[in-house]
């Protein structure tokens, strides 16, 4: 047998199994099931629920964190209002699947947090989407971007945020 084969075959087993996430390499992971009044006419979840499940993820990995979103308020003197979303939609989820979302990338840049988002219809065993939502750091007193507070990008850092690349 040729020197290499066994590992490129575990490689390729190990990325099958990454795509239809059935682990995960995530910062933060959070699960649920969809629910019927989060469905369209066609009976599967509408595609703005999809930002929501995105959104209860960022919520719980903060409330894990700090204690919640009231918290950065109150510890670093900002709030932190979505100026981006986007998303890929590769197949649906249905009403009382479980689904997962992964939190698998914080960028930090000077004044924003972008997320990446895989979300994963854990009953049928595939991705349904790929997101990615970009937060301002803002002072609330003059509704104006600023920095993101050195301890909190520390605290970022510390769980798997890494700094933007500056040749973007």
């Amino acid at each position: 047998m040729e020197a290499g084969v066994p590992q490129l075959k575990f490689n390729r087993m190990f990325f099958k199994l990454l795509s239809k996430g059935v682990f995960s390499l995530a910062i933060y992971s959070y699960r649920s099931t969809a629910y019927w009044n989060e469905t369209d006419a066609a009976g599967i979840v509408h595609f703005s629920n999809y930002f929501r499940y995105c959104e209860r993820a960022e919520e719980e990995f903060f409330k894990k964190l700090l204690g919640g979103f009231p918290d950065i308020l109150s510890r670093y003197s900002v709030i932190v209002p979505r100026v981006r979303a986007a998303c890929d939609y590769y197949r649906p989820i249905f009403p009382h699947d479980d689904f997962r979302v992964d939190i698998v990338d914080l960028e930090l840049g000077n004044k924003s947090i972008k997320y990446r988002f895989e979300i994963f219809n854990e009953s049928r065993g595939f991705k349904a989407a790929d997101c990615e939502v970009v937060i301002a750091i803002v002072d609330p007193s003059v509704m104006k971007s600023i920095e993101i507070p050195g301890p909190l990008r520390e605290l970022l850092k510390s769980v798997g945020a890494r700094e933007r690349n500056p040749e973007r």
